[in-house]
């Protein structure tokens, strides 16, 4: 069975990933919520820079694209006189370092020094990264160092400039695709002790900044390179302010700004999940929840992609029912206000959501299937999702609701949460349609299996709508407003279809045929408008061989939760291995979307793994009063598994095996 160490050495408890192949290198992501550093294996470089929310279109005539920014962490080195190339080094390797969300090179240049370098992005500056080098020489020699900026291929009208001052600051400005942001970068050295002169490099076709030192054998010498990338997107003027978060970073010391960046993270660990006797899956879901801190943060509405921040081309960086569904659940019990953030910018979007609606002919707000910072619709026009796939409106919906259930913030609940919540209702009461009979229907949908297109009565949408009118009628009686009746009249009358056998269907006239992921078996959770045992467990057969092996990580993840909840944990840990060690990439085992494609880091997949063990094996549950614990059942040889820093009041919830 592949895991994490299949790749990596463990060690420290679970929290250190290394690697000492270059094969098949697929870069870990060094992320603060703000911006995204790709790792590469090749040192002192850095693959790409991905900025949160900030969009330009792939093409004049396409939909938006996450933009990338210029690589300001990028060096080339000389010594001696002679420039240093990829192959000169030798004995690489690189060490992970998930409890401190940096990643550590090491290599040799063939007997003359000895280098290590550490790239993170700092936690407590959202727009800043950091790269500090340390090294040992093994003769007296001269170092110079460059530093060169990586310009994205689709990056035009490139200005630099050079600010002098106490030290001179590399500036770049440039224009993305099609010019809707200008995105700038600054940089600037740091030394410890006393500093070199830092110039600018005067050679034809090369832009950047330099020094140069005299280092003596045996002693180490230690350096960083420190910058800030900014946008239109966040800020009226990017140059001066990318300038400004450089020079604030370069007027503190290395190690302070290596300290307050522990000290974040720090605080983000104190929601952590242990788990005793499985060194395997602690590493794994250690991991996952790392990569879910580092692409988001408190005060930052912008959605979280599905690749999260390791990819400007995974699904043009647009938000989709993965952030509600996938990765927002583990998000809101281990972070609240991370979580906060992701309903701010559903809540900022209302008014766009709004205007779809009325665009479509319906009432309400109906959230776009893929988003982007504007909030309006931004799925590629060949892709019947962006058109039907209207899910996602309820998906946004119990969202809200959850957050209040988590906070009890009865204040957010009627200053944000409500008048979504109330938009989504309204949604669905003209969405829905009235049948001879008195039950009600949504035709002409596609719903969480994607290969299903214009499908009457799909479960996953029914079960959604039916779970939000029912979230937005309690949210009416907690706020003291008026409850419409047809809320709970459509809720409790939709059309569900069953074969002879009593198995749900998935839509009407649904025929077995395989299917892109789970969709009837979400109605138990985590929809929970199924909870009759023996139908969960008749759902499960008979859809657990119709999911396509190839789909999305998450179908097993949910049949893995669903297991653990009624009362088999052995089998709820086979399908949760199952769910993702065949999607994992060297060397330090990002996820990809699936077992055969290369788009990697993909943190909705990552999500459903969380929720296997959060809402799973633990036990934690969503309630109307808040988060309480089920009863909750270990595999046989996991000895305890614990949850800390649970909800607003940080709990702990532990689970031991007798």
């Amino acid at each position: 069975m592949l895991a994490l160490t299949a790749f990596s050495s463990f060690a420290q408890e679970g929290w250190v990933m290394e690697a000492t192949s270059r094969k098949d290198y697929n870069g870990a992501t060094m992320a603060n919520g703000r911006i995204g550093v790709v790792t590469d294996d090749r040192p002192f470089t850095a693959r790409e820079i991905v900025l949160a929310g900030v969009f330009d279109k792939e093409g004049y005539n396409g939909v938006s694209r996450v933009a990338r920014g210029p690589v300001f962490l990028n060096m080339e080195l000389a010594v001696d006189g002679k420039k240093v190339s990829d192959s000169d080094f030798s004995d690489w390797s690189q060490r992970f370092d998930i409890r401190n969300a940096q990643l550590t090179t090491n290599v040799d240049l063939k007997g003359k020094a000895s280098f290590k370098y550490t790239v993170l992005a700092l936690r407590q500056l959202p727009y800043n990264a950091m790269s500090v080098v340390e090294v040992i020489p093994h003769k007296d020699m001269t170092l110079k160092v460059e530093n060169i900026y990586g310009i994205p291929e689709e990056m035009s009208d490139i200005q630099s400039s050079f600010k002098e001052g106490e030290q001179l600051v590399y500036q770049l400005n440039a224009a993305t695709r099609t010019k809707m942001h200008r995105v700038s970068s600054s940089s600037m050295f740091m030394f410890e002790g006393k500093e070199p002169e830092v110039r600018r490099i005067e050679e034809e076709g090369r832009d950047g900044i330099w020094f140069e030192a005299r280092l003596k054998k045996g002693e180490q010498y230690r350096f960083a390179l420190v910058g800030a990338v900014c946008s239109t997107q966040d800020f009226k003027d990017p140059v001066n302010e990318s300038k400004r978060f450089a020079t604030f970073a370069y007027k503190s010391s290395i190690d302070y700004l290596i300290n307050n960046h522990r000290k974040a993270w720090d605080e983000l660990w104190q929601g952590d999940i242990i788990i005793e006797g499985d060194p395997e899956s602690q590493l794994d879901i250690r991991h996952a929840l790392y990569q879910l801190y580092s692409i988001t943060r408190d005060n930052c509405p912008v959605g979280i992609a599905p690749m999260g921040l390791s990819s400007s081309e995974g699904y043009n960086g647009h938000y989709f029912w993965d952030t509600e569904l996938w990765m927002y659940p583990p998000i809101l019990v281990m972070n609240p206000e991370a979580g906060r953030s992701l309903m701010d910018y559903r809540a900022n979007c209302l008014p766009q959501a709004k205007q779809n609606a009325l665009n479509h002919g319906y009432k309400g707000a109906q959230y776009p299937w893929e988003a982007d910072s504007s909030g309006e619709e931004c799925t590629p026009v060949w892709a019947l999702t962006g058109t039907y796939e209207h899910h996602i409106t309820a998906d946004v919906g119990i969202a809200m609701w959850q957050y209040y259930c988590v906070t009890q913030d009865k204040e957010w609940l009627r200053e944000q949460g409500w008048p979504v919540l109330k938009a989504v209702a309204d949604f669905w009461v003209s969405r829905a349609q009235k049948n001879e009979d008195g039950s009600w229907s949504v035709l002409n949908v596609v719903g969480a299996d994607e290969y299903a297109e214009n499908v009457d009565d799909n479960a996953f949408t029914n079960g959604a709508a039916k779970r939000v009118l029912r979230d937005v009628t309690a949210a009416a009686k907690v706020l003291g407003k008026n409850v419409d009746p047809v809320w709970m009249e459509i809720s409790d009358n939709l059309v569900f279809t069953y074969d002879e056998e009593g198995v749900t269907m998935e839509y009407t006239g649904y025929d077995g045929r395989l299917i892109k992921q789970t969709d009837v078996n979400m109605l138990a959770y985590p929809l929970a408008v199924v909870t009759d045992r023996e139908q969960i467990v008749r759902d499960i057969n008979y859809y657990f061989d119709r999911i396509d092996p190839n789909g999305p990580a998450m179908s097993n993840a949910i049949i893995a939760v669903l297991h653990a909840r009624l009362g088999d944990p052995e089998t709820a840990f086979k399908v949760f291995k199952k769910s993702y060690t065949d999607k994992l990439r060297p060397p330090f085992g990002v996820l990809s979307e699936n077992a055969d494609n290369s788009r990697v880091s993909f943190a909705t997949g990552l999500g459903g793994i969380l929720q296997s063990v959060i809402f799973g094996f633990a036990g934690i549950e969503i309630t109307e009063e808040g988060i309480v614990q089920l009863p909750a059942k270990l595999p046989s040889h996991w000895k305890s598994l614990t949850v800390t820093g649970v909800g607003v009041e940080k709990k702990t919830y532990k689970v031991v095996n007798e």
